[in-house]
């Protein structure tokens, strides 16, 4: 699952993406450094943004991850908070807005096909949106996006397996959801798996949305770094990319610009639950792995 770690850690996640943005100032591109908010983790993450002023600083962006498909596919829904399935409350949700736009960080719907109850990333639940009802769903995370005066949408449907089929219709989806925000000058922005060799969407997707989205989320976490040289071999596949060391921070930013990207459109996950990782590069620790 592309986030299911890090939502557990939502305050060190943005403290350590509060460093990356110090450290990448230098770019011609000013990076941008989001960290997530999941629908039951609204007042550990208020009390995150409010005790520490470099945090709110660090970031550019938050994705409120507070909407699920709804159950036909046509629509979007607050998520549950609870494993009982209490729903986030649309004044939840304005709150984290207020506090986010106070602080002069664009704010992203996410929109997500796991929750507290089902605790699955169910594929089947986001087909039914993207590719059985995309003009509708399409139609509703606009809608909803206005409704709170937010700066954007974040795709995070996830499906783990063999998805290929679905690739045409994702990237339809994409396009004509591309095309529509840009009327309102918002944002797009789309979470991957962190291989072209599995998963949905993964990074052979990428090239599908060239031009279309504003920047991409390769969320591999501590499989990602600069030093690895560890190839990857999905279930009943052959070896991926013949057998590169596709995991290499390097490795991926140049299949990023080699799908159409800048270098800064390609925003890595790290797993700032964690002190080190890795080995090789100039180290394991955060600053040497952005370095």
């Amino acid at each position: 699952m592309v986030k299911s770690m890090h939502l557990h850690q939502i305050g060190a996640y943005l403290l350590g993406f509060s460093l990356a943005l110090a450290s990448n100032s230098v770019l011609a591109q000013k990076p941008q450094v989001i960290g997530w908010i999941p629908a039951y983790g609204v007042d550990k993450s208020m009390q995150v943004l409010q005790s520490n002023p470099h945090i709110p600083a660090g970031l550019t962006r938050i994705g409120l991850q507070f909407w699920n498909p709804s159950v036909d596919g046509k629509s979007v829904v607050l998520a549950p908070t609870t494993k009982n399935g209490q729903p986030l409350s649309p004044e939840e949700v304005r709150r984290v807005i207020a506090c986010a736009k106070q602080n002069h960080i664009q704010v992203l719907l996410t929109v997500y096909n796991n929750s507290q109850t089902t605790n699955k990333c169910d594929w089947e639940l986001a087909k039914r949106a993207f590719k059985d009802n995309p003009k509708a769903f399409g139609a509703s995370l606009i809608a909803t996006m206005q409704q709170f005066e937010l700066d954007g949408i974040d795709l995070d449907l996830e499906g783990e397996g063999n998805f290929e089929e679905d690739r045409a219709s994702y990237a339809k989806f994409v396009k004509d959801l591309s095309i529509n925000l840009k009327k309102y000058k918002k944002l797009l922005t789309i979470d991957s798996f962190h291989s072209p060799c599995a998963n949905a969407p993964n990074m052979s997707w990428w090239r599908d949305w060239q031009g279309q989205v504003d920047a991409i989320h390769s969320m591999g976490y501590q499989d990602l770094y600069e030093g690895s040289t560890a190839s990857f071999t999905p279930e009943n596949k052959p070896v991926c990319e013949g057998g590169a060391a596709i995991f290499k921070y390097s490795w991926h930013l140049a299949y990023g610009k080699n799908a159409g990207y800048r270098a800064d459109q390609i925003v890595m996950g790290m797993p700032t639950w964690l002190a080190n990782w890795g080995e090789g590069g100039l180290g394991s620790s955060i600053s040497a792995h952005l370095q």
